[in-house]
């Protein structure tokens, strides 16, 4: 849903401004909920970024998504669309997947292709609930 969108009723524009203030910095559920906004915002990025991940595992190389997320960002054929979101200070800020979202990317290409071949370290993103 958009803000811009006035056939909206008052009521549902003021829930889905409310649903996007989240804290800053982001916690691990934030962020996930965010990449999963951001996926389906981005997908000929995902596109992207998984064919190179299928290459390079189908040449025997262990696939870093550290690698490509920084291809993506400086060699990718599309740019990628941010998630706006508000913080609890009014601040407006833009969710992109960055370095720190390689574990959320690993386990997405996985889900896709269970074979592939990702080292999976330890994460934020593994607990079941936020500490914070």
């Amino acid at each position: 849903m958009g803000t811009n969108d006035y056939s909206l009723p008052v009521e549902a524009v003021m829930a889905d401004e409310i649903a996007r203030v989240r804290p800053w910095p982001l916690r691990a559920a934030d962020r996930r909920e965010l990449f999963a906004e951001w996926c389906r915002k981005n997908p000929d990025v995902l596109r992207e970024l998984e064919l190179t991940a299928l290459s390079i595992d189908a040449h025997g190389l262990r696939v870093s998504t550290k690698y490509l997320i920084e291809r993506q960002r400086y060699e990718g054929h599309y740019k990628a669309v941010g998630v706006p979101f508000t913080d609890y200070q009014g601040t407006v800020r833009v969710y992109s997947v960055n370095n720190s979202d390689s574990s959320l990317m690993a386990r997405w290409l996985l889900s896709r292709h269970p074979d592939m071949d990702i080292e999976l370290r330890r994460s934020m993103f593994d607990e079941e609930v936020d500490r914070d």
